[in-house]
């Protein structure tokens, strides 16, 4: 994410767009490869005036994270399991979260928005 603060990013997005690619490849290491087969993930950067493009491709099986339910939030912090936060704050701190499977494999495509410039 280091190339991202040449594009004159703020502190903020450039932390929330950090939280967002970290937990996703997370997700795909921890969940969606099997430990004695990890597999590629790729990540491709893009910006623009108005936003910035992560997308990030990988070869693992379908996982939709559309069909995940909220987390309770209003449970005890005992009372709740261990991890289970990821799709949560990624959906949280992005501003347009897409996935896409398909004969190349999986494609998530998340958006943030550049905060308006004071100029």
């Amino acid at each position: 994410m280091d190339g991202c603060a040449t594009h004159g990013l703020d502190a903020q997005t450039l932390s929330d767009l950090r939280l967002a690619v970290e937990e996703a490849c997370t997700n795909l290491i921890e969940h969606a490869y099997p430990a004695d087969a990890p597999g590629p993930i790729e990540l491709t950067v893009s910006a623009d005036d108005d936003r910035v493009v992560v997308e990030i491709r990988d070869q693992a099986p379908p996982f939709d994270p559309a069909g995940l339910s909220p987390p309770d939030l209003g449970a005890d912090w005992q009372d709740r399991p261990v991890g289970g936060l990821g799709w949560h704050l990624i959906r949280s701190v992005m501003d347009e979260v897409r996935y896409v499977s398909d004969a190349a494999g999986n494609r998530l495509t998340l958006v943030k928005r550049r905060p308006p410039s004071r100029a």
